[in-house]
């Protein structure tokens, strides 16, 4: 390949993870249920929002941050600590729901993990699937996706997409802080 050749494709992917981020966070929400930074979650189905069970340290005053800045009332509809699940409910929004992948995740796939701050942007991280393991024994965790990438403070209970924006599970930091993926199966 030419120099040329490589900077255009390496435009062109970089293209489209971009657009991958773009895509899958209209889906990604923001969680206010804990005392300092909010945590985030996937609108998953209409009026629901999976996300970490562990960011969820109240039971009342739950609040949403929508895509465009809107704070909303949530509740919480289940959790479930042995997979560090939680599911809120929420009234009625216009939310698209999250476009989920079809193919099993392999480890080496590039992937990004995406998550919604404070002030309502979207913010991503990239790496690669670098495992496909069984949770921690006494836990119901199941199968889990290792990825070799940063979750920075926020982004428990944000997606984990492949590089078409397609969502492949919900990180999680809640295990030891070490980045984990609960695959959409399980969710």
């Amino acid at each position: 390949m030419t120099d040329e050749t490589t900077l255009l494709a390496l435009g062109l992917l970089s293209n489209q993870l971009a657009d991958a981020v773009e895509n899958a966070g209209r889906s990604i929400v923001g969680v206010n249920a804990r005392r300092r930074r909010p945590s985030s979650g996937i609108y998953w189905r209409s009026n629901l929002i999976v996300t970490a069970d562990h960011t969820i340290q109240r039971d009342e005053d739950l609040s949403i941050i929508l895509p465009d800045g809107q704070t909303i009332a949530a509740t919480i509809a289940g959790r479930d600590p042995g997979t560090d699940i939680a599911v809120l409910r929420v009234e009625s929004i216009d939310l698209p729901t999250a476009p989920i992948a079809q193919d099993v995740p392999k480890v080496g796939q590039i992937i990004l993990a995406i998550a919604r701050n404070p002030e309502s942007s979207i913010s991503a991280s990239m790496g690669i699937i670098s495992a496909i393991t069984e949770g921690r024994r006494g836990r119901r965790m199941g199968q889990l996706i290792r990825p070799s990438l940063n979750l920075y403070p926020g982004f428990s209970g944000g997606a984990l997409v492949n590089a078409e924006g397609q969502i492949i599970g919900m990180n999680t930091s809640g295990e030891r802080h070490m980045p984990l993926t609960i695959p959409v199966a399980t969710l």
